[in-house]
């Protein structure tokens, strides 16, 4: 998935639990972002959800929770810019 690409969310009822919460359309390209930003041993996490432009993964086995960016440094400043217009 490209910077510049929008991503894709599942829609939820204004009543649920995980209405604070965005879900991927794909979780796929979640794991490829993540990758791209560092992470290690992809097998050993799992997607939970995203929020505020980051993905949040658990450890399979230790339940330690991590995050990555969705977008690069310069794709965030010209998110940042257009939201500000």
């Amino acid at each position: 998935m490209k910077d510049s690409q929008e991503i894709k969310y599942l829609s939820k009822s204004r009543d649920s639990i995980f209405a604070s919460l965005d879900i991927r359309e794909n979780p796929d390209d979640a794991f490829d972002n993540a990758i791209k930003r560092g992470m290690k041993r992809p097998e050993d996490w799992m997607y939970m959800y995203s929020k505020n432009n980051r993905d949040y993964f658990k450890n399979c086995d230790t339940r330690e929770f991590r995050s990555y960016p969705q977008f690069g440094p310069i794709a965030m400043l010209k998110k940042k810019f257009e939201h500000e217009r």
